[in-house]
């Protein structure tokens, strides 16, 4: 069997280098289908201009190719681009999935921030995307797992005793995100990176099997559609492949990295395990 995959042109490599620069990033925590009915997206959805719909068509990738332009770049006016963009969008017609974008971009440009030891920005940039995201009114699954999610980035920043005010923030809003919808990706699979990262005398690592498990079989969307989120099967395989390895259950770590990557073949982050699964 072969662990490694052979990477045959320029684009894939730089795109593999820039997802080892974010794993760097991501040491204690880390990178949409919803809860919600289509009905219900599509309410929110009815008001905008197709020039407004055009704007949001694919914002994921949109904001992720921003994130990697800053970085060759070395500048983070490509996400504030985007991100004034989403802002300008939101004034001329309120709604939660403008403000869920916001909050994930701000995500990355507190990644982009860290990675080039600017950590008085990077904090800045988690929490006015935590603050966006708590103000969000009528929350969903997605809302409380992003917040979750940049919560737990947070945490960094927060010496002593703040430290564990924070995860019990973490903790409550992924409580918040289950009882809402429990068979929510995203959902999983940050409950996963929580509990992965949590150390085993504050009751970590108990649950990640179980979380990642669940992520891996649920769908990318629910809803179909170019606006809402579709991240978080990808690195659910690769940290569940971490796990196994760290357990060392070679035969589970090579099913899932085997598995992961008929799915997303060109995937540094579960590519990365290949050298630690040879000759086992």
């Amino acid at each position: 069997m072969k662990f490694r995959k052979k990477i045959n042109n320029t684009k894939a490599m730089k795109k593999l280098l820039i997802t080892a620069l974010i794993l760097q990033c991501l040491g204690i925590s880390c990178n949409f289908p919803s809860n919600q009915k289509g009905d219900e997206y599509n309410e929110q959805l009815q008001g905008f201009t197709i020039n407004q719909k055009t704007a949001l068509d694919s914002i994921q990738f949109k904001i992720y190719n921003s994130f990697v332009k800053c970085i060759i770049d070395k500048s983070v006016s490509p996400l504030n681009s985007i991100f004034d963009n989403l802002d300008n969008l939101y004034g001329e017609n309120p709604n939660n999935i403008i403000l869920y974008w916001e909050g994930y971009l701000l995500y990355y440009k507190a990644i982009y921030f860290l990675k080039i030891n600017d950590k008085s920005n990077s904090e800045k940039s988690i929490v006015e995307g935590i603050d966006i995201l708590k103000d969000m009114k009528k929350k969903n699954s997605e809302d409380y797992a992003l917040l979750a999610m940049l919560q737990s980035f947070s945490v960094q920043f927060s010496p002593g005793i703040k430290a564990s005010f924070a995860s019990d923030k973490v903790k409550r809003y992924l409580r918040y995100a289950l009882d809402i919808d429990p068979s929510n990706l995203r959902t999983n699979y940050v409950c996963a990176s929580n509990d992965f990262y949590t150390p085993a005398k504050f009751g970590g690592g108990k649950k990640v099997e179980q979380y990642l498990l669940k992520a891996i079989s649920l769908p990318d969307q629910k809803v179909i559609s170019a606006f809402l989120p579709s991240w978080g099967k990808e690195e659910s395989y690769a940290m569940l492949v971490r796990f196994y390895i760290d357990k060392e259950n070679w035969g589970s770590a090579k099913k899932y990295y085997q598995e992961g990557l008929e799915i997303f073949p060109e995937s540094f982050s579960i590519n990365q395990y290949a050298p630690k699964l040879i000759g086992k």
